[in-house]
């Protein structure tokens, strides 16, 4: 990341003998790092003015830096809470949201696992801390990984947007989760699923490989089951659709006005696609 940042400074003339680009912060959500590292590249080299510095940490990390006045852009897989936004008017912020794409929160398996279908019962008994589904077997699958069919849960560590999406909608406000491999985003949890048979983890549609595929996967148990895809999640047919938003302080200005204004337009969107989400 420091290295993108220091490549476009380098290129706009800033640092010493020069009157410097418009620095932006762009914190948050590590689901859409790499959507917004293509953006900062794409917008940069046309707009050679300003420098978009590009940092993860969870969309968490990214409302809180918001909130602190630290970023200028905070990028969120989930919506704001009630008490965050609360916060921030306290700190004299503004939280103004734009949806800048969509995407279809995917479950992830290996490309060796036969499974063919999940419902968000199976999740919850998989990734509930109540829930009985310990093996492969007690769904039904047989998967032998290297003697044992032990499910290896891969999950999201509790400062991302995901985490919280994903605990809402499968285990409720009330419940707890299991024990999971948590990691720091989704291309680390499909990078263990790629190498793990037994494994299953959730996160953004964006990063399904050779070696890591998407379950099919039903509301309820018996309904008919969805892939995630430009179509399915911009019909909003897959059930674990959602937006992928950035908070500002206040309506949008100045040169953050000018990159969210070309993140909506059709270069920006283009992107958008090309990173693997779905284009407003």
């Amino acid at each position: 990341m420091r290295s993108i940042f220091f490549l476009a400074l380098a290129a706009c003339g800033g640092g010493p003998g020069g009157a410097g680009p418009t620095l932006l912060q762009n914190k948050g959500s590590d689901t859409m790092v790499n959507l917004m590292q293509r953006m900062s590249e794409a917008y940069t080299a046309s707009h050679p003015d300003t420098v978009i510095a590009v940092t993860g940490g969870g969309s968490g990390t990214g409302i809180k830096s918001l909130i602190d006045g630290t970023t200028d852009l905070a990028n969120s897989s989930r919506k704001m809470k009630e008490e965050e936004i609360a916060l921030a008017k306290k700190n004299g912020k503004d939280p103004v949201e734009t949806i800048i794409a969509f995407d279809g929160l995917a479950i992830y398996v290996n490309t060796a696992n036969p499974v063919a279908t999940l419902s968000f019962e199976n999740l919850r008994c998989i990734f509930g801390a109540d829930g009985a589904c310990k093996k492969w077997s007690d769904l039904g699958v047989t998967l032998d990984c290297g003697g044992t069919d032990d499910i290896v849960k891969v999950g999201r560590q509790n400062n991302s947007g995901t985490y919280e999406y994903f605990h809402e909608e499968v285990l409720g406000k009330d419940g707890k989760f299991t024990n999971t491999m948590d990691q720091s985003g989704t291309q680390q949890v499909v990078d263990v699923v790629s190498t793990s048979t037994c494994a299953i983890g959730y996160g953004g549609m964006g990063y399904h490989n050779d070696k890591a595929r998407f379950v099919c996967l039903a509301k309820t148990t018996g309904e008919p089951c969805v892939v995630p895809s430009l179509e399915t999640v911009k019909a909003h047919e897959y059930p674990f659709s959602r937006p992928l938003q950035v908070y500002t302080n206040g309506k949008p200005t100045g040169a953050s006005q000018v990159f969210l204004d070309w993140a909506l337009s059709e270069a920006g969107q283009k992107i958008v696609l090309e990173a693997g989400f779905v284009p407003k």
